[in-house]
């Protein structure tokens, strides 16, 4: 589990944590206050983007966390679970049977779904089931999810075991998944008109991506993890950004296992820039705490955060 992509509309985050070597850019964005962010107007945002094209990427590699009957999958964007029914071995009609055992699976499967679910991090103080605690919309939006999640091909019959397996899949990221089941206790604000100022077109014009490493910090992948400035103040909230993540069929928090196989296709190759994560923050370690040079570098990114999200120029780094 070391690196993290997540699919913005038509841009990405990438999340990445790795020991491996990469090219370290070390300068040529202005940090400095510059021209106030803007409302772009969507000529400019249009023009902005055809310059700078989404990246798209041919491999992500394989980030899961593995459960007794199931995994959340970071790289794909995807929560999966298994549950198995038994045939009656008193019924003759086997058919009926068999049909009766694929029932009881996809219910079996349903609660391990469930509870596969709940124990995925929100973001560093939270996971889906404090959410589902506290809030009777969540819950209630969690179990529909759930109820309607996808069978992943036909069930698997084992006619010696006289046992029924089915697999059942729903996605993290997505108005019908996950985030959309959780956003009424995000308090997100809608996306809006996107914001422009000079830092975030000059790093557009200049940079493949943007790369926070956290390999050396032990950061681990939550769905809105929040960046911290070198102060300790807080400089990004990604679930601010719910409305971001969650509103197009493309989008998705992903993680990936090789970041250099990352960089090295076409689009990021060219010269993107890496910096580091100093420390993991918060109570489950998702939270990115960033040095003083980075966050320097990095003091325009909150207004033009949504914007990079849809060039596909801003990568974080974790674990």
């Amino acid at each position: 589990m070391r690196y993290a992509i997540a699919m913005m509309q038509t841009g990405m985050i990438l999340l990445a944590g790795c020991t491996a070597a990469t090219t370290r850019s070390s300068g040529g964005v202005s940090t400095g206050p510059g021209i106030p962010a803007r409302t772009a107007t969507p000529a400019e945002i249009e023009e902005l983007l055809s310059e700078s094209p989404p990246l798209e990427l041919a491999a992500s590699g394989e980030v899961t966390e593995s459960f007794e009957n199931g995994e959340v999958d970071w790289s794909d964007n995807r929560v999966r679970a298994t549950g198995t029914g038994v045939l009656d071995p008193d019924n003759p009609n086997r058919a009926q049977a068999r049909l009766m055992a694929e029932r009881a699976a996809v219910v079996v499967a349903q609660r391990n779904l469930l509870e596969i679910v709940q124990g995925v991090r929100v973001d560093s103080e939270t996971r889906v089931e404090n959410f589902m605690t506290d809030y009777d919309v969540v819950y209630t939006r969690v179990e529909g999810v759930v109820r309607n999640a996808r069978q992943l091909g036909p069930a698997e019959y084992d006619s010696a075991a006289g046992t029924v397996e089915v697999e059942l899949e729903m996605e993290i990221y997505d108005s019908g998944g996950l985030s959309g089941a959780i956003s009424a206790a995000l308090e997100s604000p809608a996306a809006g008109d996107l914001a422009i100022s000079e830092q975030t077109r000059e790093f557009l014009q200049q940079y493949s991506g943007l790369v926070l490493d956290g390999t050396d910090a032990g950061l681990k992948p939550s769905m809105y993890p929040k960046i911290y400035d070198s102060d300790g103040n807080l400089l990004i909230d990604t679930s601010q950004y719910a409305s971001y993540l969650g509103a197009g069929s493309g989008t998705a928090l992903r993680f990936i296992s090789d970041l250099d196989r990352v960089l090295s296709q076409t689009g990021l190759s060219g010269s993107p820039l890496v910096l580091n994560v100093r420390q993991a923050a918060g109570q489950l370690g998702t939270d990115i705490v960033l040095g003083e040079e980075e966050s320097g570098a990095l003091g325009w990114l909150k207004s033009g955060l949504p914007l990079l999200m849809n060039a596909g120029k801003l990568l974080l780094g974790v674990l």
